[in-house]
């Protein structure tokens, strides 16, 4: 993967979110798991000389990145399933919770999961880039 900034933030994030996972810690590993795919988008964004906007919408995000990167397919409900998760994260029970409540380790899985899984896309995207300009 190209050398960023954001991407190596995004590593980081990612290994946060395994390490707290590991330990039990669902609610954490939950949040660095969705700022691990914000840190992703927004290093493909930085790639292009791009400012990343100031959002934590992945959703909204993932559109600004496929104007520029077509071939990246990521779920939306994945996404939207994360944008959940960091405002379950930043906030106590009483200031916006979502119903379902605090994430489980189930949750936390499927997080991980998903950031793993936008990980390896963005590294076949930036292979397929690099490839292509060569």
């Amino acid at each position: 993967m190209n050398r960023n900034p954001w991407f190596d933030y995004a590593r980081e994030d990612l290994q946060a979110a395994e390490v707290l996972y590991n330990q039990g810690i669902y609610r954490l590993a939950s949040f660095h798991a969705q700022q691990s795919v914000e840190k992703l988008l927004k290093g493909l964004l930085w790639n292009q000389k791009v400012n990343p906007p100031k959002t934590h919408d992945l959703v909204f995000l993932y559109q600004r990145v496929r104007r520029r990167y077509q071939s990246l397919s990521l779920d939306k409900e994945e996404l939207e399933f994360l944008n959940g998760l960091y405002i379950e994260s930043r906030y106590p029970a009483d200031l916006g919770l979502l119903p379902e409540g605090e994430p489980t380790a189930a949750d936390a899985r499927r997080a991980l999961a998903i950031a793993r899984e936008v990980l390896g896309r963005v590294r076949e995207v930036l292979g397929r880039v690099s490839s292509d300009s060569g």
